[in-house]
């Protein structure tokens, strides 16, 4: 799916083992020693086995101060088995037939883990600025701040490797494509957060929204089982996934591989055919490149939960 990049960064990387971030010059030294202590347990927060689940339902993230909601540890169907036998996209012109980069539909079992309720908004992402000194401002935000009255907005214009950088610093990650998926649609395979009908005005995505960004929650119907909002709008939103095919699909695509990475949900605002109702499933993938950001992208964390010691 095509999405209309407004710039691209020259990034210096950091590289830790095969991870790169974009840090800022300020920002390095400080995000060396987070990294260490995430990857080599030292907090213990990716270390996520959970023997006996006794977790609340909500809790607020110790750094960021987010609420976060949790989703159990279970199984799920991830993907789809649809088909498009109208042969929509020669028909529209789309590159790749419809969903098969979403086959095949298979049961997955995950762990525990909490995700943010709502998006990262513009002064959240400010407070991480000032409070970490990295020196990368996203895009649109003349003299250092945001456009006054847009707190609550998710902020957008954030690369891949800026949006994990937050992440980072708050102890925590991004999702999966699986972990988005399924805070998304739940154990019930739904196709939309809500449910399996669409219905018009239900979120902030494309001709039937507001057609411009808003505060995080302003659509309350769009939640999905969890209680994660606005999932099936207002912006799309990174995951940690670099672009591949599922396990078990034959669909051959050059894109694949450690080149593009996965955005999922919808948003308020997309181009020509992808108002298609078919782009707005919960199991619908986007692929972008991580060094460019986007009027339409945000993200949100997501954090596992400490390990339990067994007497």
């Amino acid at each position: 799916m095509k999405i209309y990049a407004l710039k691209k960064h020259n990034i210096s990387k950091f590289y830790f083992g095969n991870l790169p971030l974009a840090l800022g010059t300020k920002f390095a030294a400080v995000f060396s020693f987070i990294v260490i202590l995430t990857f080599y347990g030292c907090s213990g927060f990716f270390d996520h086995e959970i023997k006996n689940e006794t977790l609340p339902p909500v809790k607020i993230s110790l750094i960021d101060e987010k609420e976060m909601v949790l989703v159990p540890s279970g199984e799920f169907f991830m993907g789809t088995n649809k088909i498009d036998d109208e042969k929509t996209h020669l028909k529209i012109g789309a590159v790749k037939p419809l969903f098969v980069d979403q086959h095949p539909s298979r049961k997955i079992f995950l762990d525990s883990y909490y995700i943010d309720k709502y998006e990262v908004t513009n002064e959240e992402y400010k407070r991480f600025l000032d409070s970490s000194g990295y020196d990368e401002l996203p895009g649109h935000w003349e003299n250092g701040i945001y456009a006054k009255g847009t707190d609550r907005y998710p902020v957008t214009h954030v690369t891949w490797r800026e949006a994990l950088t937050y992440a980072l610093w708050a102890q925590k990650t991004l999702p999966s494509e699986a972990q988005w998926e399924k805070a998304a649609r739940g154990v019930d395979g739904l196709l939309y957060p809500w449910g399996n009908d669409y219905e018009k005005g239900i979120s902030n995505m494309d001709t039937d929204g507001a057609r411009a960004l808003v505060e995080v929650g302003k659509y309350p119907g769009d939640v999905s089982p969890y209680k994660v909002y606005d999932l099936g709008g207002n912006v799309m939103e990174w995951t940690l996934d670099w672009y591949q095919p599922y396990p078990g699909s034959t669909y051959k695509n050059s894109r694949y591989g450690k080149i593009l990475k996965v955005l999922r949900g919808n948003a308020f605002q997309k181009a020509g055919h992808y108002f298609l109702e078919a782009y707005r499933y919960t199991f619908s993938r986007t692929e972008a490149d991580p060094n460019d950001y986007f009027e339409n992208v945000g993200f949100r964390t997501l954090e596992y939960p400490k390990k339990i010691k067994m007497q």
